[in-house]
């Protein structure tokens, strides 16, 4: 396989794994402000989601430098727009439990990010060496499975507290 052909082959996978971590450094950036107006009741919960997903963010970063990607590390422009609605939602109510479902539905668009970057990579495993796709398609299911507990643990949490 030439350089030119793994090149094509890999391009658009990490370029839907970019796009991943783009979305977490947002959704990082939302959460930092969201703890610092949220009530104690969820505060330890939306700061565990956060660091899960920074952590997923760091190891995208690293998985994706590995592989001679530069990952942009400040976001996207949703950045901003995560903050501006979490501070504007702060002026209106308080952020208690019932941001617990938008939260969820957050992760939810995490997890449709998770799988535009597996449809990528299924769309060209034929074209990759065994190693380089075992290698994404293990971050990849494994980042998108720890999301799904995540949003599972939020509903779970908004039951209890919502009673």
């Amino acid at each position: 396989m030439s350089v030119s052909s793994l090149d094509s082959a890999t391009g658009p996978v990490l370029d839907a794994m970019t796009a991943t971590h783009e979305a977490l450094v947002d959704a990082v950036h939302g959460f930092e402000v969201m703890i610092e107006r949220a009530e104690p009741v969820i505060r330890t919960t939306l700061a565990e989601v956060r660091d899960a997903n920074q952590q997923q963010a760091d190891e995208l970063e690293t998985f994706l430098a590995s592989h001679g990607r530069e990952a942009p590390g400040d976001g996207s422009y949703m950045s901003a727009v995560h903050e501006g609605v979490v501070r504007a939602r702060s002026l209106f109510t308080d952020i208690d439990e019932g941001v617990l479902p938008a939260v969820a539905d957050g992760e939810r668009r995490l997890v449709s990010s998770y799988d535009d970057a597996l449809e990528q990579l299924a769309e060209h495993m034929d074209e990759l060496p065994r190693g380089i796709f075992d290698g994404m398609h293990t971050i990849l299911t494994v980042h998108r499975g720890q999301i799904e507990e995540t949003v599972n643990r939020l509903v779970v949490k908004h039951r209890a507290l919502d009673t």
